[in-house]
């Protein structure tokens, strides 16, 4: 019987690409109004200095540093690349971010192919193509997506997908050539892409394994050369799961035993493998943040129920896989695998679950989707109505998904609308989610607001520290100082080691001028973070204050020493330099000042007072004009 297709013949891959892209812009363009987020995008973007610049230290800093408790070099290396074409504008950014996306869908477009290519599916060429644009599409425009492509921090999600699917491809490739000088080419191809993937996110640790999935169907490799050739791969996975772990333990990002147990983290993980399938099945009340289930225990419902879908699941892959119908079995354990490292048995954070953790994960199941509808299409019958209904419910299906991922990308469009719209979802059970919408109200001073956040925060979770320290700063911005000094000092009794409330309360005992009792906070955080820069900072302006200039000088150098490019050191230090009648000195520091913060007007302003002192009244006018240009400059841009 002749094939009925609703097209003959297959578009160029070019065509596709852009085809593609046209609908990721559709459902995710509106992103480019979106703003940065207080939640990492200023350690990650707008406030990391090592990617503000391409010169041979930062390239080496981003090689070898361990930032944020991560090694992300080629992350790193994308956002510095973005800084350079756009500055600190976010559209730029998220420009970036969805063009990474669109090849990323175009990829598991191409990854469909040749799977079904390779597993010689009885289809029509036509058939094959079409069911690939559907399962990329779907995949593509899902709102699970935004997560990973509206939020700046996530580009490490993008570019990690990027090189695994590459590198998928390329095994895919590698694996279908006879033995030659080539195939090592095409070996070392895939293991560059692997690294290139795991030094990009180390969610990539698990594509050795995914690699052996792969050999067993569609490739049909088995022996020794299959396993052996993949222990380089296994060897770099291994390292790097280690080093990960210590810089991650270092930042203090793990969530101890004790704070979590290892029951409730296995429990959690089996109610994950269920969750994340059934919000692509039903994507709404998406989130920035999930909190653990209450009540999880291995007699509750959930788990229960988790526990026994997933042995359903299993068993009807492996029922399928007896049949020779090897995909369920391999997508489940694609899904199964890959999922391991978000899973919480190692717990980062304090979240249950996460959006961006499906971006790899879930790719299966959309090929398995892709497969699905038009293999309906064949049991429905050859005739061209019963396939155009399936391509209507395909087309109604996408434009459903990108009404959907509209909204969702709305939800991202600045810190408070995100967590605004977590607390609306989860109003009593994510302490956090108040706590960080409380820290955006009060980074826009908005008062009363932030104060309210904090309080619930603490109505929910009584000692949440870090909502007293909050709390704290309302007060002080208030001008509420001796209210403000008990909020601290609360926080500090939950955790002495909380440097930050130790810092602040040091602030304050300093306005109400009890220096030598701020002098005794300020020490006793540098003796807990010696390395801190900011505690170098303010006991230098307390030294000053008290005309202590030769200890001032000293601290003010000590915090330089740590990081030379921290600007208000330099500033501070050329105030000092001026009060001492050292102004030579004092115009090289405010010099570097201006070098390390070309948007702050200041250092332009007693620039020029030092050289009106120097009698250099050019030199003088020059600077007052920058300090002027600067702050209209800055003016505009708000």
């Amino acid at each position: 019987m002749k094939r009925v297709s609703l097209f003959q013949s297959s578009p160029s891959y070019l065509t596709v690409f852009f085809f593609l892209l046209l609908f990721v812009f559709i459902a995710f363009g509106s992103a480019l109004n979106n703003e940065f987020l207080s939640w990492d995008d200023d350690s990650f973007v707008s406030a990391n200095r090592m990617i503000q610049s391409f010169d041979s230290e930062r390239l080496f800093q981003m090689a070898t540093s361990f930032h944020t408790g991560n090694w992300y070099p080629i992350t790193w290396f994308s956002h510095a690349l973005d800084y350079r074409l756009f500055g600190s504008n976010p559209a730029g950014h998220h420009l970036t971010s969805i063009l990474w996306h669109g090849v990323n869908i175009f990829l598991v477009f191409v990854l469909f192919q040749r799977l079904l290519s390779l597993a010689k599916v009885d289809f029509y060429s036509a058939d094959l193509f079409w069911a690939g644009i559907a399962a990329a599409l779907l995949f593509g425009l899902h709102p699970l997506r935004v997560e990973s492509v509206v939020w700046v921090s996530q580009r490490k999600d993008l570019l990690c997908a990027f090189f695994v699917l590459a590198g998928y491809l390329a095994y895919l490739s590698y694996a279908n050539a006879p033995d030659s000088r080539s195939s090592q080419y095409r070996y070392g191809g895939v293991f560059f892409l692997f690294f290139c993937a795991l030094a990009s996110k180390p969610m990539a640790v698990t594509v050795p394994f995914i690699l052996l999935l792969l050999d067993i169907y569609p490739l049909r490799r088995f022996g020794l050369k299959a396993v052996f050739e993949k222990i380089p791969f296994f060897l770099i996975s291994l390292g790097l799961a280690v080093v990960t772990l210590m810089a991650q333990r270092q930042a203090g990002a793990i969530v101890s035993v004790e704070q979590l147990d290892l029951a409730d983290r296995g429990l959690n993980a089996v109610r994950s493998i269920v969750f994340y399938p059934m919000k692509v099945l039903w994507p709404v009340n998406l989130t920035a943040l999930y909190p653990f289930p209450s009540q999880l225990t291995p007699a509750s419902l959930w788990f229960s129920g988790s526990l026994s879908l997933i042995m359903g699941v299993s068993a009807f892959c492996v029922w399928r896989a007896k049949k020779r119908q090897w995909f369920w079995l391999i997508a489940w354990l694609y899904y199964l695998i890959s999922l391991v490292p978000v899973l919480g048995i190692v717990q980062v954070g304090g979240q249950a679950a996460a959006d961006r953790y499906t971006y790899l994960p879930t790719i299966s199941f959309f090929l398995l989707a892709g497969l699905g509808l038009f293999r309906l299409g064949r049991v429905l019958g050859q005739s061209a109505v019963p396939r155009f209904l399936i391509g209507a419910c395909g087309v109604v299906l996408v434009v459903g998904l990108m009404g959907l991922t509209q909204k969702q990308v709305k939800v991202w469009k600045n810190t408070e609308t995100l967590w605004r719209h977590t607390v609306q979802v989860f109003p009593e059970r994510l302490p956090r989610a108040r706590f960080f919408l409380g820290t955006d109200y009060l980074n826009r001073n908005k008062l009363a607001d932030a104060e309210r956040e904090f309080q619930t925060t603490l109505r929910m979770n009584s000692i949440y520290t870090e909502a007293y320290n909050g709390l704290g700063l309302v007060e002080y911005k208030r001008g509420r100082l001796q209210s403000a000094e008990k909020k601290f000092k609360k926080a500090l009794a939950l955790n002495s080691e909380f440097v930050e409330a130790r810092l602040n309360l040091g602030l304050v005992l300093f306005d109400l001028g009890r220096w030598s009792q701020a002098e005794t906070q300020y020490l006793q955080a540098l003796a807990q973070e010696p390395d801190s820069v900011e505690v170098h900072n303010n006991l230098g302006l307390l030294y000053y204050r008290q005309g202590r200039m030769q200890e001032a000088e000293a601290q003010y150098l000590s915090g330089l020493h740590k990081d030379f490019e921290y600007f208000g050191l330099h500033f501070n230090l050329g105030n000092l330099y001026r009060a001492m009648g050292r102004l030579n000195e004092a115009v090289a520091a405010y010099r570097l000042a201006i070098r390390f913060n070309a948007r702050w007007a200041a250092p332009h302003n007693h620039l020029g007072e030092v050289y009106l002192e120097l009698g250099l009244k050019d030199q003088a006018e020059v600077e007052f004009t920058a300090a002027v240009a600067v702050e209209l400059k800055n003016e505009s841009a708000d």
